[in-house]
Order: C-alpha cells, then sequence, then structure tokens
C-alpha cells in the first residue's frame, strides 16, 4: 500500500443539531463531524450567532484509517436546551492544511423544526 503522506486530503463536513428527545432532558448537543482528511492537525471553532464559543466542546479524534491513512474527527458542543432554543444560528468552521479558507458548516435552529 502506498501512503500519500505528502497529499494533504480536505475533510467532508457534516452539521447535526440536536433531536427534539435531546432538547426534553435539558441539554443540547451539536456535532459537526469531519471525515477522511489528511494531515491529522485540523481546527474546529464553533459559532452561535457569529459569536465564537469556547466552552462545552469535546473533540474526538480517530487514529489513520488503515485504507487510506486518512483521519476522521468529532466535535461536539453541548449548551443547555434554554440557551440552544435561545439563538438561531450555529455553525462550525474548519480550518485545514487541505483548504485554502475555512470551511463553515451552519444550519438555523428555526428551520429545523
Amino acid at each position: 500500500m502506498v501512503k500519500r503522506w505528502w497529499s494533504p486530503k480536505s475533510p467532508s463536513v457534516f452539521l447535526f443539531q440536536p433531536s427534539q428527545d435531546q432538547l426534553h432532558t435539558g441539554s443540547a448537543s451539536v456535532v459537526c463531524l469531519l471525515n477522511g482528511f489528511y494531515p491529522k492537525e485540523v481546527t474546529v471553532k464553533w459559532m452561535v450567532d457569529g459569536v465564537t464559543k469556547n466552552t462545552g466542546i469535546l473533540e474526538s479524534v480517530t487514529e489513520q484509517d488503515s485504507k487510506d491513512s486518512t483521519y476522521s474527527l468529532s466535535s461536539t458542543l453541548t449548551i443547555p436546551s434554554t440557551e440552544y432554543l435561545s439563538h438561531e444560528t450555529y455553525s462550525c468552521e474548519v480550518t485545514h492544511k487541505s483548504l485554502s479558507s475555512p470551511l463553515v458548516k451552519s444550519f438555523q435552529r428555526s428551520e429545523c423544526q
């Protein structure tokens, strides 16, 4: 197998809103999933209504996939349901060597119900 260590690969990015069931528990988790990127170094920034969020974030990265030598990462923003419902726009901004500019995925809370 030939490893492409010299060839950066950009991530596929997916953003998931919390389920209605989770909102009833009192917390809300928004997940930004990055798949298939190389090298491993990547930055995920969360924004709520355009304001950077630095707390309530948990990241988990997988080791290199044995087939294509890429990485995956999930970044989860967890906040109280009341806070989630009081804001409208949720975004994750991904910065990676393979991207010429940050990649932003967003959703409008009011359009997801």
